[in-house]
């Protein structure tokens, strides 16, 4: 179990700050949501903690030591994230999906004479992954033959398959119907409770459903964080975001 702790983080494009001064901590096993309007900088945040951005300055650590910005050693760190866009390989299986993503953070990858014997563990992997979110049913089967709600289930199995510590989920409700989305918030509370979770999500009734803290960011910085409760009776956050439907009435 790992501390995910972000320090000062500032992002700037030019001119203009997209991530400002942003502190955050996600102790060990925590479900933590961040949240926002279009334009607040969720995205770009996970793209900082993944190193797929460097930062203007600050630091991200786990467990109090700073992680390079390099997306590899982010995983290597134990960092792993799933994307809002599909980054699948279609005309494979769901299970050749799993195979590919479990060999890409294998210690023999590059060396490639090796035996398969030396990569023997890889299929437990997949298997493993795609237990956890209920795919075992349909391993052989190409993934442009599934469902879209499939398809963002297999989104969050790649990213398991580095054995994170800390799982980034960027929007995996996209995109689904009501059906979809509530089998992927049973999915996501079902997975391992000592696995940290960073969720961003538009969709407050997977947020509320599945993340015990959250975060709400406002063009770059923390407008406020709390337990649902105190999200939804925030004055602040209600005016910014959520309006008056999830307010408490």
């Amino acid at each position: 179990m790992s501390t995910l702790e972000v320090r000062s983080l500032h992002k700037a494009f030019g001119g203009l700050d997209v991530i400002s001064n942003l502190n955050l901590t996600v102790p060990p096993g925590q479900r933590r949501a961040v949240i926002g309007p279009n334009g607040a900088g969720k995205t770009t945040f996970l793209n900082l903690i993944t190193g797929w951005l460097t930062p203007t300055s600050g630091a991200v650590l786990i467990d109090g030591q700073a992680v390079a910005t390099h997306p590899e050693e982010v995983t290597h760190a134990g960092i792993a994230r799933s994307f809002q866009r599909n980054l699948l390989l279609e005309d494979l299986t769901v299970v050749e999906n799993l195979r590919v993503a479990c060999q890409a953070f294998h210690p023999c990858r590059r060396v490639f004479w090796r035996s398969k014997r030396e990569f023997g563990d890889l299929f437990e992997q997949a298997r493993q992954a795609a237990e956890w979110m209920h795919l075992t049913d349909i391993l052989e089967v190409p993934v442009t033959h599934l469902s879209y709600g499939q398809k963002r289930q297999l989104e969050v199995a790649l990213a398991l398959c580095a054995k994170p510590k800390i799982l980034l989920m960027d929007e995996p409700a996209a995109g689904t119907s009501p059906q979809e989305r509530a089998r992927l918030i049973d999915l996501i509370n079902r997975l391992p409770k000592d696995l940290t979770i960073l969720l961003v999500e538009h969709d407050m009734d997977v947020v509320f459903a599945t993340c015990d803290i959250i975060t709400v960011l406002s063009y770059g910085k923390v407008l406020a964080t709390g337990t649902r409760r105190d999200i939804q009776e925030d004055p602040a956050v209600i005016e910014a975001y959520l309006g008056r439907r999830h307010a408490r009435g």
